[in-house]
């Protein structure tokens, strides 16, 4: 078990953001909820997954809703994620060994390191998602065949429910959207209580080191006069996909998610060729010259030419930027993770073709 000090957690935070694939929360909410049990004197532990006892029960807490929902003022000091742990042990009785990150993001990855400081848990290294993802079901859990109930949900009002079962991720997905999407505020939940020996062969094991690596990497480029983008692409085994000016970026509220797209008109060796993407709170497809390029489940992301990462719907018409691309984990490369989050996801009927293959 290490301990993350502050600059291990701003290079995670940033890395996550990169994962986040333009969704997962702001950077910049994420590290104020990690500086506030900084400030408070919290110690921030990362645990494999080998050092969780095989009894040990580990929930995510994390946020849903959109970027464009509204900013409440918490009923909670310690906030909706941390009281939806604190409701979900609770209902279940038993004291949790740690807490994983729901999801690669900048802020979603801080929720999950804040409730953890904040309980004095460790957070594991490891993530049922290896990205940011857009729906409650698109989980290596649900791959796998984890459920998501019992759990938690609390409201910035003071309204927490607890739901014992339900039918699948897909109906907990509807009914959790449903309560954000009516307040028209994020909410926070606790889910998917796992015991330490179902947990090993479920989610994407060292997801949290390699977003380190990857917040590392961009750090010391810029510190060091090198190239963010080319450091990035090392550590991450990724790819360059396009660079540019944005010429087009509109996007809107539905139902509880940001969607929207941009569009690219090429610089450089790319110049004279138009580049767009569609998201649905994160980069799902991408087109080269109205020809598909890029789909999920492999990574979208957006960057400043200078290395900063650029959460939707923060695309501005008339600036540059790069967009990269990764290798999805090998879960959602199954037939039972391409069937929830591959092309059919988008409505396409075609193959999905990893990303390696195509810009090999």
């Amino acid at each position: 078990m290490r301990v993350l000090h502050e600059q291990d957690l701003r290079d995670l935070l940033e890395g996550c953001t990169v994962l986040g694939t333009g969704g997962g929360g702001d950077l910049a909410e994420g590290w104020e909820m990690v500086k506030k049990e900084l400030d408070a004197g919290r110690e921030f532990r990362l645990a494999s997954l080998e050092e969780i006892p095989d009894d040990g029960v580990v929930p995510m807490p994390y946020f849903v809703g959109s970027l464009a929902g509204e900013k409440v003022e918490s009923f909670y000091e310690e906030g909706e994620a941390v009281r939806s742990y604190r409701v979900l042990e609770d209902f279940m009785g038993e004291e949790f060994a740690a807490v994983i990150s729901t999801e690669l993001g900048g802020a979603n990855t801080a929720a999950a390191l804040a409730t953890a400081a904040r309980l004095g848990r460790p957070i594991v290294d490891g993530d049922p998602a290896g990205r940011s993802v857009p729906e409650l079901q698109h989980t290596t859990y649900y791959i796998v065949g984890v459920e998501m109930a019992p759990f938690a949900v609390v409201t910035p009002y003071g309204d927490e429910i607890v739901v014992g079962r339900v039918k699948d991720d897909f109906q907990a997905e509807k009914l959790v959207r449903a309560i954000a999407s009516s307040i028209k505020t994020n909410v926070g939940v606790t889910s998917h209580p796992v015991r330490g020996r179902e947990l090993r062969n479920a989610v994407v094991k060292d997801a949290i080191s390699h977003a380190l690596n990857m917040g590392r990497a961009l750090r010391t480029a810029r510190e060091n006069g090198g190239d963010p983008i080319r450091a990035l692409l090392k550590a991450g085994n990724g790819f360059l996909l396009f660079e540019g000016v944005a010429t087009n970026a509109e996007w809107q509220e539905e139902s509880g998610f940001t969607v929207g797209e941009f569009e690219l008109e090429g610089t450089g060796e790319f110049e004279g060729e138009i580049y767009r993407v569609w998201y649905k709170n994160e980069n799902l497809i991408s087109w080269r010259n109205g020809e598909v390029d890029v789909t999920i489940p492999d990574l979208i992301s957006v960057l400043t030419p200078d290395g900063h990462p650029v959460t939707n719907p923060h695309v501005e018409e008339g600036k540059e930027y790069v967009v990269v691309g990764f290798p999805a984990p090998e879960l959602w490369r199954t037939p039972k993770g391409l069937e929830i989050f591959g092309p059919k996801y988008l409505g396409l009927e075609r193959e999905y073709v990893p990303i390696e293959e195509r810009l090999r």
